[in-house]
Order: C-alpha cells, then sequence, then structure tokens
C-alpha cells in the first residue's frame, strides 16, 4: 500500500424498507399480535453509553475478524488494507477492555499531504455479551512520530450494518479512518507513511444499542 491514497471508508448508507399490512377480521387480530410481538422485541434493545474506555480493565481474550459486508463493492486498496488487518488480527488473543468497544490498530497509517490527514486503519472490536447494532464512537489519535502536528478527533456516527455486519461479542471488523491536521501548513507534497507502532488511539463517546 506505499504511496496509495484512501478515501474515507466511514460513509452512511441509508437503507428504507416498508411493510404494508392489509386485511381484516382474524388478519387484523394477526396484525396487532405481530405489532406487539415487535414492539416487545424493541423495547429489549438497550441502549448503552460508555464516556470512556480510559482506565476500564482489560483482559485477554480470542477475536474472530470478519470482513463487512460492504467489503464486497470497496475499492481494491481498501480491501487490501481490510485483508491485511484481518490476517494480522483474526483467531489471536488481544488485550481489550471489559464489557466495551476496543479499537486495535491495523498496519496501514499515512500521512496525505493533499488532505491534510492521517489515515490509519483499525479493527473494531465487540467486547460486550451481547450482539451491537447502532454503534457510534469519537476517536482522538496521537503520532508520536509527528509530534509537531495535531488531529482533529474523527466522530463516527452510527454504522451501519454493512459496515458492521451482524457483530457479535468477541468479533471484530476492520475500517479506515481519517484524522483531519488541526492546523495544516505547507508542507512537502510526498505523502509519509507512519509507523504504527508511533500511533496512540483513545475511544470516548461511545454509544451502541444491546440486542437481546
Amino acid at each position: 500500500m506505499r504511496g496509495r491514497n484512501l478515501m474515507k471508508v466511514i460513509g452512511m448508507t441509508v437503507i428504507a424498507t416498508t411493510l404494508v399490512l392489509t386485511g381484516c377480521g382474524n388478519e387484523e387480530t394477526k396484525k396487532k399480535d405481530t405489532e406487539k410481538q415487535t414492539k416487545t422485541v424493541k423495547e429489549q434493545d438497550k441502549k448503552v453509553k460508555i464516556e470512556s474506555n480510559e482506565g476500564k480493565p482489560q483482559h485477554e481474550q480470542l477475536i474472530t475478524v470478519n470482513m463487512p459486508p460492504e467489503a464486497e463493492y470497496i475499492n481494491s486498496q481498501t480491501l487490501e488494507v481490510y485483508e491485511q488487518d484481518l490476517k494480522k488480527y483474526n483467531n489471536t488473543s488481544q488485550l481489550i477492555t471489559d464489557n466495551s468497544i476496543t479499537l486495535l490498530i491495523g498496519d496501514y497509517c499515512y500521512y496525505d499531504p493533499v488532505w491534510d490527514a492521517l489515515e490509519c486503519s483499525v479493527v473494531i472490536v465487540n467486547g460486550t455479551d451481547t450482539r451491537i447494532e447502532d454503534l457510534s464512537f469519537q476517536v482522538s489519535i496521537e503520532n508520536k512520530s509527528m509530534p509537531e502536528m495535531k488531529f482533529l478527533d474523527n466522530g463516527v456516527p452510527e454504522l451501519t450494518n454493512s459496515q458492521i455486519g451482524n457483530f457479535q461479542p468477541n468479533t471484530a471488523v476492520p475500517m479506515v479512518l481519517a484524522f483531519a491536521e488541526e492546523n495544516p501548513k505547507d508542507k512537502e507534497e510526498n505523502g509519509i507513511e507512519i509507523d504504527t507502532k508511533n500511533i496512540t488511539i483513545k475511544l470516548k463517546n461511545i454509544q451502541y444499542k444491546a440486542v437481546e
């Protein structure tokens, strides 16, 4: 992936589905029963908010990395990054935060002077005991090899099913995150590959729906 630019992968895909039920008599009763059952299931879903992972206990956990459904139609450069990180983390034991979401840094990190942004790959780990939907979070990044540069936090909106798939406990999905430089200045035109050992990320404002 030397010298290649990646477009930011975090994009919301909205799919609207409409279900129309018609009928009368017994069919109407069935309709009400169905609506009641659906409502009961939705009420069981729990909205969870975690302010920060800082200072939270961690444990070693065997994780499985799955390609997200969107991998079928993303560009080949991004797909290559996803595959690298899958190979790195799939079926490995990793230190993750107890009952929370953890980001593990991938193998790709690149400063793009065209966009004045730092792009890094991660895998997002579901360290909870339930399936997750509507995950969102805020992540900050520090590049120790370029301490003079400051980067803005990336606020990741609610991720769709196409981005995280069926997000079960102890599973992970790869993703590329972009961080805009806070005060960009004129620099050399060539991009800079960053050693991921110099990258530190912190996660906060985590929100998701726990699906029982």
